[in-house]
């Protein structure tokens, strides 16, 4: 088994505290203020309220930690000295660090809601990483309702030391799509700042069932909400970035996708080409710069958690454009068992790969 030198996850989270935002914000936003709620729908139970909808809560509570390894396993995500001590435990270098309650917050309509909250976890988040800047990587939040508004907080939180850009993956509801010109000054600003820009799951326009599904009626349609979540990024990446010509007019744009996994690279290579070479001229799209594939593996970054057929993929599209997330302290965290973990998922590789996927990758992109 490959002992690896650097190990850096470019999808772990921090758990925010639920009253984050009563507590910076104060009464700024009255009753739309996201907050922790103990009832919905006449349901009694542990709730987070987005500033539109009611999500469940997963309690960072450490009452009845049975060791001293689960106390840090749940004070870890809010607490930056304690994550540095799980770090060192799990041989993690650093981590990329993306929001959990504030995910959800992204999907709601609001602007003015959903950009002061941003401004107040931007805060939070980048005071979290000051403790120790080297191993907390900092992934601001750009709400993308106004883009005006989105490049002077995207120039706000670099000079606090945030190193990534976190957007929705589909534009909000009521604003032109991600193709459209309107938004060209925020990805050139991406570029001039040398921002990676990152999509993750949730914070599109499907609702997350695990944390969404509450109702007997919700959950009875959770696997369907599960599948749309993931073919959102699919959708986003082809006809927004790519035929959308996002990509082609901002060559240094740097995009990821994280928490959607790899394995359905290999059909969407074959069908963009496809759409590209054979159906442009039925469908009128535009003359592409590269093939769709060649972006897709090229100028497009993908994230990886425990996707089984994810080594089949890197043998097809190559090791460079792959990133390792372990997704801590979410339900597909490897906790300490990291070295153990990758060398399951990616000891069929050659030693060079594995190292780019791990670790290498992550400090060309994030600037380690």
């Amino acid at each position: 088994m490959a002992t690896f030198e650097k190990i850096i996850s470019s999808d772990s989270h921090v758990r925010e505290p639920a009253e984050l935002w009563q507590q910076r914000v104060g009464n700024e936003l009255g009753e739309r203020t996201p907050r922790p709620v103990d009832n919905y729908d006449g349901v009694a139970g542990s709730f987070f309220y987005t500033g539109q909808y009611v999500v469940r809560h997963l309690s960072t509570d450490v009452t009845g930690a049975e060791s001293d390894e689960a106390r840090i396993l749940i004070e870890a995500g809010y607490d930056p000295e304690v994550r540095v001590t799980f770090q060192e435990r799990a041989g993690i270098d650093a981590e990329l660090l993306f929001p959990t309650l504030f995910s959800a917050v992204m999907q709601i309509d609001d602007a003015r809601v959903v950009q002061t909250a941003a401004r107040a976890y931007n805060d939070w988040i980048a005071e979290y990483c000051s403790h120790d800047p080297a191993r907390l990587i900092g992934n601001a939040v750009i709400p993308l309702h106004e883009p005006e508004w989105s490049i002077e907080e995207l120039h706000r939180v670099r000079k606090k030391g945030l190193r990534a850009a976190l957007i929705n993956t589909v534009a909000p509801n009521g604003c032109p799509p991600l193709r459209d010109p309107s938004y060209d000054p925020f990805w050139s600003a991406t570029e001039d700042l040398d921002v990676p820009v990152l999509i993750h799951i949730v914070t599109g326009r499907v609702q997350d069932p695990i944390v969404y599904a509450i109702t007997p009626e919700q959950l009875a349609v959770a696997p369907k909400g599960i599948h749309e979540m993931w073919h959102e990024v699919q959708t986003t990446l082809s006809n927004e970035f790519i035929f959308g010509g996002i990509l082609d007019r901002h060559p240094k744009l740097k995009l990821i996708d994280a928490e959607y996994d790899i394995s359905w690279l290999l059909y969407f290579l074959f069908r963009d080409d496809q759409i590209h070479e054979q159906f442009r001229g039925i469908l009128d799209l535009p003359k592409l710069k590269m093939k769709p594939s060649e972006y897709l593996t090229t100028r497009i970054w993908h994230g990886m958690t425990d996707d089984p057929f994810g080594v089949d993929t890197i043998r097809r599209v190559g090791a460079d454009c792959i990133l390792w997330g372990s997704d801590f302290p979410h339900v597909r965290s490897v906790n300490y068992d990291t070295q153990e973990a990758i060398a399951d998922i990616y000891g069929e590789l050659p030693l060079a790969d594995q190292k780019k996927v791990v670790g290498e990758n992550a400090v060309r992109l994030f600037g380690l």
